[in-house]
């Protein structure tokens, strides 16, 4: 066994305990997108973190997360062909990610969020904001372009 799994396992066991957990969400046939949400339906204002191109989202922001928790629902996707996302299409576009993360958080009951978005996941965020206009309230980007 792998140190970064011996890793994962035990972090996955401090995520829950404060309070967040996985859940795969059926985006369309053939799409689904891992989420690590609250567990417990809250009226916290909701977070939404954006991983960059590596790793998985929890991976990049597990202490964001730890951190914010309390304060806050917070929400940390894996896009699309990283960590536990999949799909059966073969779309790899900017768009077709944001999609995918917005879907699942309007399935989660998300009306209303902040994105934090680093690299890659910035590029989404800014996409998102684009096309969701509803749904985005503000941003945080760092390290990236606008796509």
């Amino acid at each position: 066994m792998s140190l970064l799994k011996i890793y994962k396992f035990f972090l996955h066991g401090v995520l829950k305990l404060a309070g967040i957990s996985p859940r795969k969400i059926d985006i369309e046939p053939g799409t689904v997108v891992k989420i690590w949400v609250p567990t417990q339906t809250t009226t916290k204002p909701a977070v939404v973190f954006l991983h960059g191109f590596a790793f998985d989202g929890i991976l990049t922001w597990r202490f964001q997360a730890l951190a914010l928790a309390n304060h806050y629902s917070v929400y940390v996707p894996d896009f699309v062909f990283f960590g536990d996302s999949i799909t059966d299409k073969s779309e790899r576009s900017v768009q077709f990610q944001a999609e995918c993360i917005a879907k699942g958080l309007k399935k989660l009951g998300v009306q209303k969020c902040t994105l934090v978005g680093f690299s890659y996941g910035g590029m989404v965020g800014f996409k998102m904001a684009e096309i969701y206009p509803e749904l985005v309230h503000s941003m945080v980007v760092t390290c990236s372009l606008w796509p």
